[in-house]
């Protein structure tokens, strides 16, 4: 990938990485989302479809940690998202997380759903574009480890 194009990729990266990080702090300080706001949270945008409601009383069971948890993996996914670090495995973390806020969040609201579906594989195709190999991490690791290492589970080896 030429230079340009690369940075662009970069700076975009970063900022989706800033949105993660924004998100999950947002969530861990809110107490109301913490502790009985996250099917709240849910609810008011639609519910979960049809197909995942039966995943429902686990989550009504385990909120709290669910909450918790999801609001610590979004930090974690907005440090290597800022940092290029793990980028192939960090955008399939996020796109898993965006399809599953679809899937739980959406029924009936199709204009939300189709546009979680669409970001989530946009997130699949910045880790497959090589988006940390220009101002991150993965650059510095492509060349003490292998590629397939570094890159997977979105590509075998890095872009020429």
């Amino acid at each position: 990938m030429s230079t340009a194009p690369a940075r662009a990729l970069a700076v975009i990266r970063i900022l989706i990485g800033i949105g993660f990080l924004w998100l999950g702090v947002s969530m861990l300080l809110s107490h109301e989302f913490l502790f009985g706001g996250l099917l709240e949270r849910l609810t008011s945008t639609g519910g979960p479809v049809r197909y995942y409601r039966q995943i429902l009383p686990y989550v009504e069971r385990y909120e709290t940690f669910l909450a918790h948890f999801s609001g610590i993996v979004s930090i974690v996914t907005g440090v290597f998202y800022i940092t290029g670090t793990l980028i192939s495995l960090t955008s399939f973390v996020a796109f898993a997380m965006v399809l599953n806020l679809a899937l739980a969040s959406s029924s009936g609201n199709w204009p939300r759903f189709l546009t979680l579906i669409a970001a989530s594989l946009a997130l699949l195709l910045i880790g497959r574009m090589g988006a940390g190999l220009t101002w991150g991490v993965d650059a510095w690791l492509i060349r003490r480890f292998k590629d397939w290492i570094v890159l997977f589970p979105l590509r075998l080896k890095a872009p020429q």
